[in-house]
């Protein structure tokens, strides 16, 4: 039996295993508790007794005779050994005269009674903790959770984007926490927290059933209800992939890219099957879509996959035998589907592919550098992609490139002030929102033209989200989320505006 202590409010539980729940305080989260006394002390092993090493024995040696003797005539023994020689008269050194000291006054006796005076102690050493940068706000700066950024060695890169439900209320996971955010007179309100007590490396996404998925990296599903409550207990799915994301079904289903390879299915009620609903040795480590009850996803060997959901088992309908889906290189990026029906892939080899749903490749671009963020369409099936260029010893640059959705080739290139590694957003009135390492977030038309830029000093990776009409959000490296006014009034109807297609960002089509 162990003694588990809350962090929150100090309550001491007796369990065989780690609580989720606080009976005194009411607070429920993994890692809430810490164990205070794991049992018996563990036994000291014992010293071995010192050994004392003897002292060397001095063998006899023949004396030697002096230089210059004569040797004995044949048939004289040698003689014996004798006694070492003299050893020759030291010579006196001359006195070293002592130098003169003066001497110490020695502090007079003080009387019976009288007062001590207190010896001045040293100060402690006070170590500096790393301080959070100053945060820059551009003209078009409305809000940031939070108001000013964390210190350095406490904060982690907010590289995904905020989901929003229905009611157009704001998830953010930041600082080992999920936030419920709304806008009040012009500044971000908290709602309530979720305390998950580790970080989040994937995006957040609101299911179909209402409630909020997040793949922590403690390797736990949590589902959290729009009040802010467990939905059900978090699931153990294992540790998450990097670019990975849970996709949520029209049932409410949640999928989830397993670290071993393949896909785990969780069922609306939080139940996991014993084995992968897909079983594969391949890494999905990619966020996926879900179009016709099909999850196209992309995996480490540079093939694009196309596993049904509905039975007990999926199964891979595209033929890699036949090199249906092959890029040839790894897939991170997140698929988009086209008008007519296009699956539109980056791959990590500098190309963009297009794919039919059958699995053939049906048109394949060359770009300018790696494509480190995923593709979105504009309302005539235009492609757009952030481009990040590194050469050795020189500064990174990055591009915003578009590629023409019927002739396949290269529009226009955005030249920005770092590498882009930021997924674009496109607004309804179709300008296009992306932001760059460099700390700048740009706003550009269809044809290639900047609208304004806004810089935030520090780099901007995430992807781009209209959360509310002429807002504007991004996640910044130092984990704050910055709100931006623009002159969208929420994300395009048409085409695929961003990653995940809407602001849910589940990934159902």
């Amino acid at each position: 039996m162990k003694t588990f202590r809350c962090t929150n409010c100090g309550h001491e539980l007796q369990r065989p295993t780690q609580p989720y729940s606080c009976p005194q305080c009411g607070r429920q989260a993994v890692g809430l508790f810490r164990v205070v006394q794991a049992g018996a002390a563990p036994a000291v092993p014992q010293s071995t007794p010192p050994q004392v090493a003897k002292p060397p024995v001095a063998k006899p040696q023949a004396a030697v005779p002096p230089i210059g003797a004569p040797p004995p005539p044949p048939g004289v023994p040698a003689a014996p050994p004798s006694a070492s020689p003299p050893r020759p008269k030291a010579v006196p050194m001359p006195e070293r005269k002592q130098p003169r000291t003066r001497p110490v006054r020695r502090p007079a006796a003080k009387a019976p009674g009288s007062p001590v005076k207190p010896r001045p102690q040293a100060a402690p050493v006070q170590v500096a903790k790393p301080q959070a940068a100053k945060a820059v706000r551009p003209e078009q700066f409305v809000w940031a959770y939070p108001d000013e950024p964390p210190p350095a060695d406490e904060s982690r890169p907010l590289v995904t984007a905020p989901a929003v439900d229905s009611s157009g209320r704001i998830y953010v996971s930041t600082l080992q926490r999920l936030v419920a955010l709304e806008e009040e007179n012009g500044k971000a309100k908290t709602v309530w927290e979720y305390v998950i007590g580790s970080p989040v490396p994937g995006r957040t996404v609101v299911g179909s059933d209402g409630n909020i998925r997040l793949h922590c990296a403690d390797g736990f599903l949590h589902c959290v209800t729009p009040q802010g409550k467990q939905a059900w207990s978090p699931a153990k799915v294992g540790e998450p992939l990097g670019f990975a994301a849970p996709l949520v079904d029209s049932e409410a289903n949640t999928w989830i890219s397993a670290y071993e390879g393949g896909l785990v299915k969780v069922d609306p009620d939080g139940r996991m099957q014993n084995t992968p609903h897909f079983r594969s040795r391949r890494k999905f480590d990619s966020a996926g879509i879900i179009c016709d009850r099909v999850i196209y996803i992309g995996s480490e060997d540079g093939y694009v996959f196309a596993i049904r959901t509905d039975g007990s088992r999926g199964t891979n309908i595209w033929d890699h035998s036949a090199e249906q889906g092959y890029t040839g290189w790894f897939l991170n990026s997140s698929p988009v589907v086209t008008a007519d029906s296009v699956i539109v892939v980056a791959g990590r080899d500098e190309h963009i592919y297009g794919f039919g749903l059958g699995g053939v490749q049906t048109w394949k671009t060359k770009m300018p550098g790696q494509m480190l963020g995923s593709p979105v369409l504009d309302s005539h099936g235009h492609v757009y992609v952030g481009i990040s260029k590194t050469r050795r010893g020189q500064k990174g640059q990055g591009l915003l490139v578009s590629v023409d959705g019927n002739s396949h080739k290269i529009r226009w290139e955005y030249s920005a002030a770092g590498p882009v590694e930021s997924t674009p957003v496109i607004g309804d009135d179709q300008i296009i929102y992306f932001g760059d390492n460099g700390g700048v977030i740009h706003a550009v038309d269809t044809r290639g033209n900047p609208q304004w830029t806004g810089q935030v000093a520090t780099a901007v990776r995430s992807a781009g989200t209209i959360v509310a009409p002429n807002r504007l959000a991004f996640g910044l490296d130092n984990e704050t989320l910055v709100v931006l006014k623009c002159s969208s009034g929420g994300l395009a109807s048409k085409g695929w505006p961003k990653i995940g297609r809407n602001l849910e960002q589940s990934g159902l089509v």
